[in-house]
């Protein structure tokens, strides 16, 4: 199994987080908008559609994707860096799903704990669905459900700022961001091609907490505080589709969720 995560993170590129971001004289919409891009990369996709076929079945892959990040590039230029290095965030890992009968579903991805260079990465999330357009036989799969994520995101920054008296500070910076997504979606199986589409609301919360030798430390501009907690919430959509070849299946997925965009991929084998 090691050998397979490690494999599909080969597929996408960590380094624009390898070396860490930087922060400074963060005002509170600005720390909403890049948790928020944080917790978006972050958040739940298998890259599958809303579909059951059959009582039972399993899917077991790898996923990988990449977030579109401007308002973490335009933070990371203010604080005197090269921020072209991060207008994208990347993420991968492996995906399970399964249904069951009465046309429930659970999907899982995880990527472990792991040290990327000086950053440390930690990704868990999971699905619920309920395909109610197979229950009462509609010529479509019609779905509701539920997406949650976790994720941690460890790097350590020098602080140099009017709050350490323009003196440099060794820090360690600790991002936290959950997610949810509730949505309702539509497929419908073509051959060897399921198209599909999820319509819902989501939000996410976010935690930037600062570990420093100074206890004046801080990157925020609208607290003295070395913690601060944000949230934001507003509309998702994801289109995309699966392509199956006997056991093994490709997926593409386009999302928007509060006005972050990401795109993902899948390989899985489905049986």
């Amino acid at each position: 199994m090691k050998k397979i995560l490690c494999a599909g993170l080969l597929l996408t590129s960590f380094s624009t987080i390898a070396a860490g971001p930087e922060f400074n004289d963060l005002s509170k919409k600005q720390l909403e908008d890049v948790g928020n891009e944080f917790a978006v990369n972050f958040s739940h996709t298998a890259v599958a559609a809303p579909e059951t076929n059959g009582l039972w079945g399993v899917e077991v892959g790898l996923i990988a994707g990449q977030t579109g990040t401007p308002e973490l590039k335009k933070a990371i230029d203010q604080a005197g860096e090269d921020g072209s290095k991060f207008k994208n965030l990347y993420t991968a890992g492996l995906m399970a799903r399964a249904h069951f009968p009465f046309e429930l579903f659970a999907e899982m991805t995880t990527l472990p704990k792991r040290d990327i260079s000086d950053v440390e990465v930690s990704n868990q999330t999971f699905g619920l669905g309920w395909n109610l357009g197979r229950l009462i036989g509609l010529p479509l799969d019609l779905a509701l459900g539920a997406n949650f994520s976790n994720s941690d995101i460890k790097f350590s920054q020098v602080i140099n700022n009017t709050s350490t008296g323009l003196a440099d500070v060794n820090s360690d910076m600790k991002l936290s961001s959950k997610s949810n997504v509730y949505w309702v979606g539509a497929s419908k199986t073509f051959l060897f091609v399921t198209p599909y589409v999820k319509v819902g609301t989501a939000s996410t919360k976010s935690d930037l907490d600062i570990d420093a030798s100074n206890a004046n430390a801080t990157v925020f501009n609208f607290t003295a505080s070395q913690k601060a907690n944000v949230s934001s919430s507003g509309s998702y959509l994801a289109v995309g589709a699966n392509l199956q070849f006997f056991l093994f299946r490709f997926g593409v997925e386009a999302s928007n969720t509060i006005g972050v965009k990401r795109v993902a991929g899948k390989f899985s084998i489905a049986f």
